[in-house]
């Protein structure tokens, strides 16, 4: 299939549905619009992790703190952890393509890390619905309700879940993003599925891994 028989929006539309036909238009000329989708998504993701922050108490954060003003403090916490979530997000976003695509060209694989791009910024859609349906909940959820879903999480006890939430692979949004993942590995890289599907969790387990050793 050649690439111009789908336009931006029809490749946009068609990962949630028809991916294998998608990502067999995918060619290096994408980048740019996958690297598009995944600035959107970005974005959206700093947006609401601003809005979240700023809406849960300093004190809540730090219970040291409580009695001290730090009103101006407080003004700044949202835009901190905006970008925060920013530059993590792209810092993960970038080295999981790296990586993906060292451990798919070790695998035989032949595929090239231009394609590769434009795929995982396709394949990040579920991911950027994800993260505008967050936007709308950091609007209408109240401070006492985030606040309260802030203790929770950080009062869970075990690392292992921790380290597990923090993988993202136990949403709808996060496994649809890997379900797009292994199609457009077996594509670039022309693996089979089994071998497709180890590639994709390889990153996830690193991160796990991670979050379990820090946590």
């Amino acid at each position: 299939m050649s690439n111009d028989e789908l336009t931006f929006f029809e490749k946009t539309l068609g990962t949630l549905y028809r991916p294998r036909v998608v990502f067999n238009s995918i060619d290096e000329d994408d980048m740019t619009k996958g690297l598009i989708i995944m600035i959107v998504m970005v974005l959206l993701a700093a947006y609401s992790s601003m809005i979240y922050m700023g809406k849960i108490p300093l004190s809540a954060l730090s219970p040291q703190l409580e009695g001290v003003d730090v009103t101006q403090f407080e003004r700044n916490m949202g835009i901190l952890a905006g970008i925060g979530t920013g530059i993590t997000i792209i810092i993960g976003w970038l080295a999981s393509t790296f990586l993906l695509h060292g451990v798919g060209r070790i695998s035989g694989g032949g595929g090239t890390i231009k394609r590769f791009l434009a795929m995982h910024g396709f394949a990040s859609i579920p991911s950027l619905l994800n993260q505008f349906i967050r936007v709308v909940d950091a609007l209408v959820m109240d401070s006492d309700s985030l606040t309260s879903y802030f203790l929770t999480y950080q009062n869970i006890e075990s690392k292992a879940l921790k380290a597990l939430l923090g993988t993202n692979l136990f949403n709808l949004w996060g496994l649809a993003t890997l379900a797009l993942l292994v199609f457009a590995i077996e594509e670039n890289y022309k693996v089979n599925k089994t071998r497709a599907i180890l590639i994709t969790l390889f990153p996830s387990l690193i991160y796990f891994l991670f979050n379990y050793i820090i946590g």
